[in-house]
């Protein structure tokens, strides 16, 4: 592999990555401050076996954990130890993120396949956008693009879309990227064809009209993956089809409609406050309706409600609710009250130009619901940003 980077000046330069690192019989954080020396950091210590624990610094909370919180002293970490080499944690977006540990093993079983899947492809380059301090952005922004054996991968600390796009002129160009790409590309005024080239993106389904978007565009192709931190990858499906396609080596059963998983990708053992082992096959909070040959995402239990015997998917209603005139992002609550004679009811946060009625939302919802009573209370917003790997964050 050889490494390209790209300066803050848009010059260029080949980096030398050292093989072997001295390694101590420990975990140990990667204290990178951006992608290039979280590279030169982490390659040669992953390499060499060294325990490594990879979080972003930026993120208080964790920060606060890790200084607060020695990793070696955990209860069970002699038996983490027989089996772990890195330490992920999640995004945390809906509670505090949890620890998930992988071993050598999980990763490099998960790049094989991840390989197989690329194969048809050609892969010559390699560009990414994402971090490298989540599990996605280790698996297919790095250790991926090594396996891929002579190939050219070009980083740089953060691309413009327009930056991306070029960068994918080339044949048998990879691209691993987030939904936010995704979705700004389509909108540049640009011609292009890239048809021999791949986008893979992750850290949460896309909507169907930006999948659309981008390939009818630029005819190119685009590759979804479907995984947790815990779970590593599970499913794939490419363009714009519902159906998600379960990873090889990959069992997916349900168990009162909750997605569980049984693979060689599967952490060992999480940090929730405590060391737990994890045993398979795994359940997720992901609500699916399975097929013979596959399955359709349903969402989160956390953002799913039912009513009437209908499913109400918050992320569906956000989709269809940045469809109005005048909405640049929302973000939708199910709230539970049990002490109300109607227990749930919907925040919908709403980035917008000016007010929108409510009849204009409720017409909405209505046409992929039909009528519903549920309440709903609407919460203005200055912004609503997105995260590195693409989830919403909500500045009040």
């Amino acid at each position: 592999m050889i490494l390209e980077y790209i300066n803050l000046n848009n010059s260029r330069e080949i980096i030398s990555i050292n093989k072997k690192a001295k390694t101590v019989d420990r975990w140990i954080k990667i204290n990178a401050k951006n992608k290039l020396e979280f590279i030169k950091e982490f390659l040669p210590l992953f390499m060499s076996g060294q325990k490594l624990i990879l979080f972003d610094s930026n993120h208080k909370q964790l920060l606060d954990f890790h200084e607060q919180n020695n990793i070696n002293k955990f209860k069970n970490i002699d038996e983490v130890n027989k089996h772990s080499q890195l330490l992920f944690f999640t995004s945390g977006s809906s509670s505090f993120p949890v620890g998930a540990f992988k071993s050598r093993e999980n990763l490099e079983k998960e790049i094989k396949v991840l390989k197989k899947l690329v194969k048809k492809y050609d892969i010559k380059k390699v560009v990414v956008s994402v971090p490298f301090v989540h599990i996605y952005g280790v698996l297919a922004g790095l250790l991926l693009p090594l396996h891929l054996g002579e190939i050219k991968l070009v980083i740089k600390e953060n691309f413009l879309p327009y930056e991306l796009l070029y960068e994918t002129l080339d044949r048998g160009t990879l691209v691993i990227t987030t939904p936010v790409y995704i979705k700004a590309l389509p909108m540049l005024r640009e011609d292009i064809n890239l048809s021999k080239s791949l986008f893979i993106c992750s850290t949460g389904p896309l909507d169907k009209d930006d999948v659309v978007a981008l390939e009818d565009k630029y005819k190119t192709n685009l590759l979804q993956l479907f995984g947790s931190t815990e779970t590593g990858g599970i499913a794939y499906k490419f363009s714009s089809s519902t159906k998600w396609i379960p990873m090889d080596s990959v069992e997916v059963s349900t168990s009162d409609d909750r997605l569980c998983v049984k693979s060689e990708f599967v952490s060992p053992f999480i940090i929730d406050e405590k060391i737990i082992e994890l045993y398979q096959p795994f359940v997720t909070e992901d609500i699916i309706e399975k097929s013979e040959k596959g399955f359709t995402l349903v969402g989160r239990s956390n953002k799913i409600i039912k009513i009437a015997g209908k499913r109400i998917s918050a992320s569906h209603i956000e989709s269809q609710l940045e469809g109005i005139d005048g909405v640049e992002k929302v973000v939708v609550e199910l709230v539970y009250k049990k002490e109300l004679l109607r227990s749930e009811q919907i925040n919908i946060i709403l980035q917008a130009n000016n007010k929108i009625s409510k009849k204009i939302i409720k017409d909405k919802i209505c046409e992929s619901y039909g009528v519903l009573t549920i309440p709903f209370k609407i919460i203005y917003v200055q912004s609503i940003d997105f995260s590195s790997m693409g989830k919403k964050i909500i500045f009040r």
